[in-house]
């Protein structure tokens, strides 16, 4: 509500305001970068690119471990541990000097594996603000499920590089494209996987100036390297961003003691009023799954606790312990329940006591009916058989009495 009342609307066109500094403001415009990006690796460059991802895979041995377990008499069962081994792409080295079995060798890959993401640091909007790359990258991760907000159709800001005919990446003699992926072969020369009619004067000039372009790769071989590339671009439509101005850039903002920053990007044009009310809805829902996550936590640590005692009473010989067991479960499982439901109540309390007394007041109360709940089931919805045997235990102390 705060940042409702505190926003301050800016011109897309207008030059920067220094008065606007500290202040909380809402921008929209055309995000716009003067160098784009190149990969260090491997060189390619895309000049309109704010965010570039390399995927780099090779193509290796994996080992799979299997377990089975084989009777080998009436009373004896034998565990048979099994290994194959199979060859995929995967994006991290296989050391295979640790296979059980030999003759699956994995050559080191001559590139590291994995994947590396590079986002400009000149990005700006169009009124000369700066976006930090943190910021830029909220652009090809922001997701809207809050007011009507996904249904609004908006640039697909991600999506996979077109090689083409390479003509964005350096001239390099041990590589071919297909697919819009970059192949290293391990063991076969880029000459050999062409598939074209071409004499070998004419091939040899096509090699010497471009990377060889194959129309279907053959089986790969281990060893094999290929990459693949996923670009952000600028949405076409523009973007809209709460964020503080601080010096020709935009910062998170805070509100004092809350400690609730706003510093959101979305692909598209909305105004300040629709970009809070997303916040808070995702805000929301965050807080609602931390509580479930917090009761669910304590529920199955009491639960853990308590499990010492059924299994105490399992060691009751004979054939008691069989019968107490499961009792002793549903009793500790409903103990930890009411007990979880009512630590989880008191610590949301304590958290609402200074913003919400009354609200605070109420949950006090649902977590104290929480861990009194239990006892009061147990002691006055017992039945009829309890209550006789209860009965018994207690007639041999009254007549001592």
């Amino acid at each position: 509500a705060y940042a409702k009342r505190k926003v301050v609307e800016l011109d897309s066109i207008s030059p920067i305001d220094p008065e606007n500094d500290g202040k909380l403001v809402h921008v929209t415009g055309h995000v716009t970068t003067d160098g784009g990006l190149v990969d260090p690796k491997f060189g390619l460059f895309r000049p309109n690119a704010l965010q570039l991802t390399s995927t780099t895979e090779a193509y290796q041995w994996k080992e799979k471990r299997n377990e089975r377990k084989t009777r080998v008499s009436e009373t004896e069962t034998k565990v048979v541990v099994e290994y194959r081994y199979i060859k995929e792409w995967t994006k991290r080295p296989i050391e295979s000097n640790r296979f059980q079995s030999p003759g699956h060798n994995n050559p080191y890959p001559k590139y590291g594996l994995g994947r590396d993401t590079m986002t400009v640091n000149d990005a700006r909007i169009s009124n000369g603000l700066r976006l930090r790359p943190d910021l830029v990258n909220q652009i090809g991760t922001t997701s809207f499920r809050v007011n009507g907000i996904s249904d609004r159709p908006h640039h697909h800001c991600t999506s996979p590089v077109i090689l083409g005919s390479g003509e964005d990446l350096p001239h390099t003699d041990d590589a071919v494209i297909s697919s819009n992926k970059l192949y290293f072969p391990e063991n076969k020369r880029p000459s050999e996987l062409i598939d074209l009619d071409h004499g070998s004067q004419q091939l040899d000039r096509i090699l010497s100036t471009r990377i060889a372009i194959v129309r279907s790769m053959p089986s790969p071989e281990v060893g094999d390297i290929r990459v693949s590339w996923l670009e952000v671009t600028a949405p076409s439509d523009g973007v809209s961003i709460l964020a503080q101005q601080q010096d020709g850039k935009l910062v998170p903002w805070s509100h004092g003691d809350e400690g609730h920053n706003v510093y959101s990007l979305f692909p598209g044009r909305f105004t300040a009023q629709t970009m809070i009310l997303e916040l808070i809805g995702k805000s929301k829902f965050v807080t609602r799954l931390l509580r479930f996550g917090g009761w669910v936590g304590s529920f199955i640590g009491l639960n853990l606790v308590l499990s010492c005692i059924p299994a105490l009473l399992k060691l009751v010989p004979f054939g008691i312990g069989n019968i107490l067991e499961p009792l002793a479960y549903i009793a500790t499982s409903t103990i930890a329940l009411g007990a979880s439901f009512g630590l989880s109540l008191a610590v949301i309390s304590v958290a609402w006591l200074r913003f919400r007394p009354l609200l605070a007041a109420g949950l006090a109360f649902l977590s104290g009916a929480g861990f009194l709940g239990p006892l009061y089931y147990a002691r006055w919805k017992r039945s009829p058989e309890v209550e006789e045997m209860d009965a018994k235990l207690r007639a041999p102390m009254n007549m001592k009495e």
